[in-house]
C-alpha cells in the first residue's frame, strides 16, 4: 500500500482550490480535514502542496511519521 501524501488540493470552484491536511494517517480524506491556505490559480494550488508534502516527507525520515507539521 502507498503512503498518502498528508496534504491534498480539494477543489470547490473554478476559481477556488483549498489545501488541505489529513487528519487520519489512514490516508483517507475527511470533512474535518484542516484547511491549510487557498489559491485562485489551481497550478499554484498544486506545486504548494507539492513543496509541502516533500518538506512533510523530510520532517517524517528525520523525526517519524506525523511527529510534525511542515506548515
Amino acid at each position: 500500500m502507498m503512503k498518502e501524501d498528508r496534504y491534498y488540493v480539494q477543489r470547490l470552484t473554478e476559481q477556488v482550490f483549498v489545501i488541505r491536511e489529513r487528519l487520519c494517517a489512514d490516508g483517507k480524506q475527511g470533512r474535518y480535514d484542516r484547511i491549510v491556505r487557498s489559491f485562485d490559480v489551481g497550478h499554484d494550488a498544486y506545486l504548494y502542496t507539492d513543496d509541502m508534502n516533500e518538506r512533510q516527507r523530510k520532517l517524517d525520515e528525520d523525526h517519524g511519521h506525523w511527529a510534525q507539521r511542515a506548515i
